[in-house]
């Protein structure tokens, strides 16, 4: 006997006590069971007549595997920008179109080796290591916006 058909009889068993003692709390309360879970069972056996195995299988419509266009563009995401979270990448999938939480996307990014910001740091580092990166425009004027700062401070 399989765990789901253990289950269901289980359930069952506590359906024949309430009918035996005419008392749904009773049969509820020695057998350790919900009263409102007891009505959604009492309705789920009397609408499959005991077909136990549909009773008790969850239903299988979510997809098991992320789509490889949805994997390609989380990493690409996370790639884009490496200081983004999962939650943050989440975000921004959703405002994609793409409905995905945050944990399969961790996931994803642990099983290519990038599940920490450092370690998309350090693959974006590599891959653009021949190439020099050029200075923005905008750290440069931070720096000077800056500068009458530091000199004020070493006087």
């Amino acid at each position: 006997m399989d765990a789901a058909t253990k289950v269901a009889r289980q359930r069952l068993s506590v359906l024949q006590l309430a009918e035996a003692l005419g008392n749904t709390a009773e049969a509820c309360r020695r057998r350790g069971m919900d009263r409102t879970s007891f009505f959604e069972w009492r309705r789920r056996f009397q609408t499959h007549a005991l077909r136990v195995s549909r009773i008790c299988r969850r239903s299988t419509n979510r997809p098991q595997t992320t789509a490889p266009e949805t994997v390609a563009r989380i990493l690409d995401l996370a790639l884009t920008h490496p200081s983004h979270g999962c939650n943050r990448l989440e975000a921004m999938l959703a405002l994609e179109g793409v409905r995905l939480s945050a944990i399969p996307i961790q996931k994803l990014l642990n099983d290519h080796d990038l599940g920490s910001r450092y370690d998309r740091w350090l693959v974006l580092e590599k891959r653009n290591g021949e190439t020099p990166i050029a200075p923005d425009r905008r750290a440069g004027r931070v720096s000077r916006k800056a500068e009458p700062v530091l000199s004020r401070a070493s006087r």
